[in-house]
């Protein structure tokens, strides 16, 4: 080998949501034709730096790592849709109290609701997680839950719930019941 080309280090970043990063994840690193799949360790920061020692003999053919330094997104405004797989995830596991709209696309007063939550998820953004879930496409949920009347609106702290309101409510009620489950 040349003097020059003996060991390298490469650099990327790679954005991880707040959740993923308390909890750590499994990533796909794209490096040419060549896939890696990085570990993220739980409790990892904006800036927690993973080195992939030796990677570039796997991706490139020659010595070298991979430092990927993590990048945490802020938590996205907007209304969060979760399903059957992903309610564990996104509800019961986050670290941020969650309200969850047991919703269908027929329900005339699941419409009213709508615009209500996409505006407060943007109001409360990084204090409270606001999801959304179809009952017609996520049975399970729907079921545990018991989600007979719609719009069921079921708030979450620490993967508990700790209140749910039936039916449609003003902005108004919402952003009070909002402030009871932040305290």
């Amino acid at each position: 080998m040349s003097a020059g080309f003996d060991s390298q280090t490469v650099r990327y970043e790679m954005s991880l949501t707040p959740d993923e990063a308390q909890a750590g994840s499994k990533k796909i690193l794209n490096r040419g034709s060549k896939k890696l799949e990085v570990t993220i360790p739980p409790g990892s920061g904006d800036g927690t730096v993973v080195k992939l020692t030796g990677a570039l003999k796997v991706t490139d053919g020659r010595d070298g790592d991979i430092l990927i330094t993590v990048r945490i997104k802020d938590a996205p405004a907007g209304v969060v849709v979760v399903d059957d797989a992903s309610f564990t995830r996104e509800v019961l596991q986050s670290k941020l109290p969650v309200v969850v709209d047991f919703w269908a696309p027929w329900c005339g007063p699941c419409r009213m609701i709508a615009p209500i939550m996409d505006k407060l998820s943007g109001r409360y953004s990084g204090r409270m997680k606001f999801c959304k879930i179809n009952v017609d496409e996520n049975p399970a949920s729907a079921s545990q839950f018991q989600a007979m009347s719609i719009p069921l609106l079921v708030f979450f702290k620490d993967g508990e719930e700790v209140d749910r309101s039936v039916g449609a409510l003003p902005e108004s009620e919402l952003r009070f019941k909002i402030g009871q489950v932040l305290g």
